[in-house]
């Protein structure tokens, strides 16, 4: 019976187990956990994305949007104002969605067109400033647009035109 006993008393007896305190390996694990956020958010910044949305949009209607790609700058006198979020076809024309900074409105005569950053750089919408008092609403659209001069065009209806201009010569 005593033996019994002394297999329940020891039952009873708690181990208690050494407290710890901040060691090296949650300091490792801290810094590891910092390291991999600040890595995401410069992978997110430096492709032009933005983790939540703020502003307004605006879309514009353009004929032509050749090279515009989704993520290009939109500037006002050469400040940038919002970034193009979408581009899409309604036929015939190319619908750019642009997402705006907090506290930036567009005029409705404001005026987007697609421009060149430098002779071969990116393009990027630039907004002409209208007079008008009246402001386009939150998903409102621009249609005063000009869209992309390509430079192929314009050097294909010289040539056809200088070539043209022989023949016509050559028949008289």
């Amino acid at each position: 019976m005593e033996k019994s006993m002394d297999r329940s008393e020891s039952n009873n007896t708690k181990i208690e187990l050494p407290r710890r305190g901040f060691t090296i390996e949650l300091a490792v694990g801290i810094f590891t956990l910092i390291g991999v956020l600040a890595s995401g958010i410069l992978a997110i910044g430096l492709g032009g994305e933005r983790l939540i949305s703020s502003g307004t949009y605006v879309q514009a209607e353009f004929d032509n949007v050749s090279g515009l790609e989704r993520g290009a700058s939109v500037e006002i006198g050469g400040v940038p104002i919002g970034r193009v979020s979408d581009i899409s076809l309604r036929d015939p024309i190319a619908i750019v969605q642009i997402n705006l900074d907090t506290g930036i409105q567009i005029r409705e005569d404001d005026i987007a067109s697609i421009r060149t950053k430098g002779i071969i750089g990116d393009r990027y919408v630039k907004i002409s400033r209208g007079g008008s008092d009246k402001f386009i609403p939150d998903g409102g659209r621009m249609t005063d647009t000009e869209s992309v001069v390509d430079i192929e065009d314009i050097i294909g209806k010289i040539v056809h035109s200088v070539t043209g201009e022989k023949e016509e010569e050559g028949k008289k």
